[in-house]
């Protein structure tokens, strides 16, 4: 068993959250441009900015396309026994690793639109940064939060 087959993914429920969320950015951008078009013929701002506005529209929406996707391929999280990681690979290739014993507190935060779906989002506070997972089933948050508070109960040193 490699190394890769150890990690996880987020559940399906996912990416109908970061569809979601992007088309809710991509209408509320759409409007924000709408107005700035309107402006732009009210006031006869200059005439390349048209430009500008219909680029800045086409960006947007090929990220709310693509991103949701990318975000939820090539996102993964591995629960060890005395460490975590998280692992993104699309582009630039990073890995988060914490070992459990530098844990601080652990966060996880709902919504409306993630508690329909089932969802949460958590993350690892150390004293030097914040590991924040992809989105987690909240049966997969519950049972992160008992695994890293159980070791740290069983811990015999100070950090």
């Amino acid at each position: 068993m490699t190394n890769d087959q150890l990690f996880k993914k987020s559940p399906k429920e996912a990416i109908k959250y970061y569809y979601l969320i992007e088309g809710l950015e991509f209408i509320v951008n759409l409007i924000v441009t709408i107005v700035l078009i309107y402006l732009w013929s009210h006031f006869n701002w200059w005439h390349f900015l048209i430009y500008v506005f219909i680029v800045l529209i086409l960006i947007d929406l090929i990220y709310a396309v693509l991103g949701p996707w990318i975000k939820y391929h090539y996102t993964y999280y591995r629960i060890g026994e005395n460490d975590i990681e998280v692992k993104y690979d699309f582009f630039f290739k990073s890995q988060k690793f914490v070992k459990l014993e530098r844990m601080q507190y652990i966060e996880r935060k709902y919504n409306p639109i993630l508690k329909k779906l089932g969802l949460a989002k958590a993350s690892l506070v150390t004293a030097g940064h914040q590991v924040t997972f992809p989105l987690l089933s909240i049966k997969d948050a519950k049972t992160f939060e008992s695994i890293s508070l159980d070791f740290l109960r069983g811990a015999d040193y100070d950090v």
